[in-house]
């Protein structure tokens, strides 16, 4: 269900792309302005396009759904100019750590990455007009987890977890974060009378518990989705602080 509601949302987003270029089309004239802001609108369509096919394939969709993306957006671009030639060509990144344009890296050590990049190359020509601009388009979403925990008496533990989420490496507002501690199984602390969380309004959460937890280690997990659905998750282990 999850695969499809993230399809639905990238075609939702395409279609909505479609109708603004045709919008373009109609009103725009031969004047710099016109061609200056058609140039930006497909910089912005492309960015949609990597954005919601990171949506689908961090949801469970295969990573190749990017690619195919990128070519049905090619097409489309070339041949909604209406006043020459356009060719954009869209190339997903393979350079490690991408493959298929995507990486992602949810990893156990307090740290969780979704992304996708593609490189784009644009020409337009025709009525006077001669554009050659290349851009690359990368939409990575981050999940940090730090904290610590404190004896409150005999293995009964007071967990303090902080989870900092990123867009593009810039402090970015979560649509929903879902923690879990733990315990012979993965539990929700907010079941705990203790629990509480805050919000700081800047893309740090902080969120606190006390159960009996044994060992020196507490593992906790953040999952989270962005203002924009994309999905991202990260475990960690907690020491005493």
């Amino acid at each position: 269900m999850l695969v499809l509601a993230a399809l639905t949302i990238s075609l939702a987003i395409l279609s909505t792309q479609a109708y603004v270029y045709q919008l373009s089309r109609t009103e725009a004239s031969a004047g710099w302005s016109a061609l200056s802001d058609y140039v930006l609108s497909i910089e912005q369509g492309s960015r949609h396009v990597v954005v919601a096919s990171l949506i689908n394939v961090s949801r469970g969709g295969a990573s190749s759904n990017l690619g195919d993306n990128l070519d049905r957006w090619e097409s489309f671009v070339s041949g909604d100019y209406s006043y020459g030639r356009c060719d954009l060509n869209a190339t997903a990144i393979s350079q490690a750590p991408y493959s298929d344009g995507v990486w992602l890296d949810w990893g156990t050590e307090g740290k969780g990455v979704s992304s996708a990049c593609a490189d784009f190359t644009l020409n337009l020509s025709g009525r006077g007009a001669d554009v050659d601009w290349s851009f690359t388009e990368n939409m990575t979403t981050t999940v940090l987890i730090s904290g610590s925990w404190v004896i409150v008496e005999t293995n009964l533990k007071k967990v303090t977890m902080v989870v900092n989420l990123l867009n593009e490496a810039e402090p970015a507002l979560a649509g929903t974060i879902t923690i879990a501690y733990r315990k012979e199984y993965w539990r929700d602390p907010t079941q705990l009378e203790s629990y509480s969380w805050q919000d700081f309004g800047n893309g740090t959460y902080r969120y606190s518990f006390t159960d009996t937890l044994p060992g020196a280690q507490v593992q906790v997990r953040a999952q989270a989705y962005d203002r924009r659905d994309i999905f991202v998750q990260a475990e960690a282990s907690l020491s005493e602080g």
